[in-house]
């Protein structure tokens, strides 16, 4: 119908027709890897790349991980986040106890910038990534925060 509205272009169309007969094999992502910086954000991919099973580098503030985690828990994908260095995550992760590694999870991307691309740089050796900036400060801070995702 809405190619005969004048809506959307017939190629359009049959490109979509396509997508719907071969989504089970195109929209597999398990072999992707998107470094989501900003993870939290409302307007980012974070629940649409974790339901088609890609593996998200997760570079958010503290606060966020909680939400962050609920989602990857209830998801075919593979979540990938920083922790404090020392932290005993993997007791945190084995006990189910999410809350408990939000506080240790997460990173600030205004003033662990360097730190930040280096660690991007190790967690998936010889993968291509695919790097989006989901951020937002108001004001000069949005400039700055840009700024620091672009050098990542």
């Amino acid at each position: 119908a809405w190619v005969e509205y004048g809506t959307m272009e017939a190629d359009v169309a049959e490109a979509l027709k396509t997508l719907q007969l071969n989504q089970t094999e195109w929209l597999d992502l398990s072999d992707m890897y998107f470094v989501l910086l900003g993870a939290g954000s409302a307007m980012g991919p974070l629940r649409f790349l974790l339901s088609l099973g890609a593996n998200v580098i997760a570079v958010a503030r503290p606060t966020a991980f909680k939400s962050i985690f609920q989602l990857a828990k209830s998801s075919p994908g593979k979540l990938i986040f920083p922790v404090k260095a020392g932290a005993d995550w993997q007791r945190l992760l084995e006990e189910g106890d999410l809350e408990g590694l939000a506080q240790l999870s997460g990173c600030d991307l205004m003033t662990q910038t360097p730190e930040i691309a280096t660690w991007v740089g190790s967690v998936a050796p010889g993968r291509q990534l695919t790097i989006g900036n989901y951020t937002y400060l108001d004001a000069s801070l949005y400039v700055q925060i840009t700024v620091a995702c672009d050098c990542i």
